[in-house]
């Protein structure tokens, strides 16, 4: 026999158990809002920080790859990337210099403005350097 009037009635237990139900749904649903709402000021306040960094992928023109080139035999040339690591590079006479001018169609005029144009943007003298490295290994790869 019941004691109670609210555990014996099964229409009072189940309102009970709707309202303990909404209750914690009404609590679930502040959660989810919540954290909703966190996420998204997170997310809205990285995506400000990307758009504020100025972040340029340089793309060589070809000016760029024919002084990466240069450059390369340059260095190799002057044993600079040598063998002997801590060996100081020996150098490059005047014809074997005007010789590498030639083939990769560069005037000493021309190889200032550039190198003047290297000075002014470090990230593009950076992305030449890069390809000034592939095209040595490249070189060094063929070479026994």
């Amino acid at each position: 026999m019941c004691f109670s009037l609210l555990t014996c009635n099964p229409v009072i237990k189940f309102i009970i158990c709707v309202l303990s139900f909404l209750k914690k749904l009404k609590f679930r649903q502040m959660t989810l809002r919540d954290t909703f709402r966190k996420s998204f000021f997170s997310l809205l306040f990285g995506l400000v920080l990307l758009g504020c960094s100025e972040k340029k992928s340089f793309t060589l023109d070809n000016d760029d790859i024919r002084f990466a080139g240069f450059y390369s035999d340059y260095l190799l040339l002057s044993g600079a990337m040598g063998e002997k690591e801590g060996a100081a590079p020996e150098p490059v006479d005047t014809a074997e210099l005007n010789g590498l001018l030639v083939r990769h169609g560069f005037s000493r005029e021309s190889l200032t403005r550039k190198s003047a144009a290297y000075k002014e943007n470090p990230e593009l003298w950076r992305a030449v350097l890069l390809q000034v490295r592939e095209n040595i290994r490249k070189k060094s790869a063929v070479v026994p």
